[in-house]
């Protein structure tokens, strides 16, 4: 019986997993070829102007500006004030008990503790051994302060162009404080750093400076830089240092389609693992016969690979079917053979 709710758990687990794989290659792609064609709106509609200079010819349309951005406020979270800063950042750690269950050679189960440093909180409710408790909030929590007018030249940059300046500095000199032990680039709210108690915290802080110099894509809208609404959604494009147009769209293509080969690689793992949950419970019935069974999981290895292949393939040139069809549409031809040329062959594993 229990055998029987094994196997059958195992597809079910494996149904999901497969059915999740296909959302998020598909997902992944439609936002990859939507960047795409942001990029492209970008460089046949941007004009290249200056910072200083507010031209009315240039009213909600989209400009490419290099300068300054610059800030007269002073941030602070009541430990520490940061004068003409753009954002203040408080990363924080606690220190917690960890478990880990570990599989004897009997198939029991032990539970293990540890003490680690975490940026999240872990729940000890859920542990085997009550006696290990960690806090249910931390005291000092992750924080994320920005300015309200920060200025480029003769404009101001709105609250999303704000949020995606990535030009962070590490304070690695944190001013003396009587409420924190002060050290290397982080204050610790116990009493002992090399023997730490459950519950204390390391806070460490980074901020972005007034004067980072800033490349921006974004709609010109009187005095301020805010996000262009075009069909494709609506964006603003920053980056770090001086870059002309082409630059700019060089890397945020690049970094588009970095960001995109990640999630393809989670997809198909997902994909592929789903597949194997689902097709490897019916291989091992020939487990029984030694030869047979031998061939029989090969074969499931092998046609689980070839399948995530080709479904994968399938799913990720769906997505680009109205943007390159000439590329999409030859690979799903290719990936449908493979698939037909599969079921065709007798020795390979394909389920109903």
């Amino acid at each position: 019986m229990a055998k029987g709710n094994s196997f059958l758990g195992s597809i079910f687990i494996g149904l999901i997993l497969f059915i999740v794989s296909f959302f998020v290659l598909f997902i992944n792609e439609y936002i990859y070829v939507n960047s795409l064609k942001i990029a492209n709106f970008a460089e046949k509609n941007a004009i290249v102007t200056t910072s200083n200079s507010i031209s009315p010819a240039n009213e909600n349309k989209l400009v490419h500006l290099t300068g300054q951005a610059f800030s007269q406020e002073t941030l602070t979270d009541s430990i520490i004030s940061i004068p003409n800063a753009i954002a203040l950042f408080r990363d924080t750690e606690i220190y917690q008990w960890q478990e880990l269950k570990k599989q004897n050679e009997d198939n029991s189960t032990k539970y293990e503790y540890r003490k680690i440093w975490s940026k999240y909180l872990i729940n000890s409710s859920d542990f085997q051994n009550k006696s290990y408790v960690n806090p249910s909030k931390m005291k000092y929590e992750e924080l994320d302060l920005y300015a309200q007018n920060v200025g480029f030249g003769n404009f101001y940059l709105s609250e999303y162009i704000i949020k995606n300046i990535k030009s962070r500095s590490k304070i690695l000199q944190l001013p003396y404080s009587n409420n924190f032990k002060v050290y290397n680039g982080f204050y610790f709210t116990g009493q002992n750093y090399d023997n730490p108690a459950i519950g204390d915290q390391k806070l460490a802080y980074s901020y972005i400076p007034s004067g980072v110099k800033l490349s921006i894509i974004a709609k010109q809208s009187g005095n301020r830089l805010e996000r262009m609404n075009s069909k494709f959604g609506d964006f603003a494009i920053v980056s770090s240092g001086t870059k002309n147009l082409k630059d700019m769209l060089t890397e945020y293509r690049n970094n588009s389609s970095n960001k995109t080969w990640i999630f393809r690689g989670i997809g198909l793992l997902l994909m592929l693992i789903g597949l194997n949950m689902m097709i490897m419970p019916i291989a091992n019935i020939g487990g029984m016969i030694p030869i047979l069974g031998q061939v029989t999981k090969f074969a499931a290895i092998l046609s689980t690979f070839i399948l995530t292949i080709s479904l994968g393939t399938i799913t990720i040139a769906s997505g680009w079917l109205l943007f390159r069809p000439e590329i999409a549409i030859p690979l799903i031809i290719i990936a449908i053979f493979t698939i037909i040329s599969l079921r065709k062959k007798k020795k390979i594993i394909i389920p109903e």
